[in-house]
Order: C-alpha cells, then structure tokens, then sequence
C-alpha cells in the first residue's frame, strides 16, 4: 500500500485533518517503534578493510548500509591473499582480546585474530532499520512510496496514525507482525516470546 493511501485512509478513519508533513512525522515514529520486530534481513558485502597487527575495524558511519543497520547478525571475512577464502567470523564477547572474530560497539566493528595478510574484505548480514519517509510538498512526494514491511501488516501504519484511541488495536496488531517475523526470521526465540509475551499481558503490561 502506498504510504499517501495509508494516510488518506488515517485521515478518514480518524476523522483528523493534519498537514501531510504532520502525518509523515507519525508515519516516522511508527517505523522506528516496529524496527525492533520487523526483522528486515540484508547483507552488505565487499567492505574493504586493513589489516594490521591481525586486527582491524569498520566505522558503521561510514559504510552507507551499515550505517542503517539495527541489529548486526553474522560478520564473514576474506583474506586479500592468493586463494583466500571467505570465513564467517564468531561474535566475541568485549573482554576477549586474542580469540579469531568480531566484536562491536555502537561506533566500530572490529576485527582480531586475523592472519599475516596486510587487507581483506568483510560481509555483514544485519536486521535494518525501517526506513523514514521524506515528504516534498510540491511536486508531492514520498520517499519512499511504501513501507517496507509485508503489505499484508500494513494497517498497523493505520491504527498507529489514528492515535490513542486505537492503540490497543495497534498493540494487537504489532504482537501479531512480531510472532510471524520471529516464526520467519529466528524460530529457535519464539518459546521465550511467547512467555514474555503472556507475562506482560498478565501483569497487565503491553507491547
């Protein structure tokens, strides 16, 4: 669905007149309120790095996909040398300065125990996050024109830009996205969601 049909179809719903920009900020809190459960798989691969002392690093910032990137998943290295091959690289944990692998902090991915070579290449699988749209008023435009998201969900863009009074149908709606992203995306969760998820509604909490 386009995103000028979900606040068109907002609009009457609501029974609220706002400025289009006005409703493109709403659509924009929506997107960074689902990245979390939205769990959009890309890889962004040939990051061309140095190596030195058998360590090396990725500023994220610099990278124009990483720097949209919510959550990084795998990290695979390949070695600039005659018949390097490509190795996915264990996540480490921040204390663990000698074992081979990758560890991060929200500037940085670093590299260590790499090998003799002076360069190499890196792959990255991450989770983005849901893209902002930017309104142009005239000509009117939207960048992008649809949410990434399965079309299937997108009337939780709806109850979002409704406000309040349908926020529990947008709460609904959201668990609902969330249980087939993690059935989809990473099954081996969705016992410890689900009991996250029943604890919360019995105590009386929500999504």
């Amino acid at each position: 669905m386009l995103i000028s049909k979900i606040i068109s179809m907002a609009e009457t719903q609501s029974d609220e007149s706002y400025d289009a920009a006005d409703w493109v900020d709403r659509y924009n809190l929506c997107q960074d309120d689902l990245t979390s459960v939205a769990k959009i798989l890309t890889t962004t691969s040939g990051i061309a790095v140095t190596v030195t002392a058998k360590a090396a690093s990725i500023t994220i910032a610099n990278d124009a996909d990483l720097i949209t990137s919510h959550r990084i998943l795998n990290v695979y290295y390949t070695p600039t040398i005659t018949g390097g091959a490509e190795v996915q690289l264990r996540r480490l944990k921040p204390a663990d300065k000698y074992s081979k692998g990758w560890k991060m902090d929200k500037d940085n991915i670093y590299l260590q125990g790499l090998g003799a070579e002076t360069a190499g290449t890196v792959k990255v699988d991450f989770y983005k996050k849901l893209a902002h749209c930017v309104y142009v008023a005239s000509p009117e435009s939207y960048t992008p024109t649809t949410p990434e998201i399965p079309e299937e969900y997108h009337g939780i863009y709806i109850s979002y830009l409704c406000g309040k009074s349908q926020q529990g149908e947008y709460n609904a709606a959201k668990q609902l996205f969330a249980l087939e992203r993690i059935r989809e995306m990473e099954p081996w969760t969705l016992k410890d969601y689900l009991q996250a998820l029943q604890a919360s509604q019995s105590s009386g909490g929500g999504s």
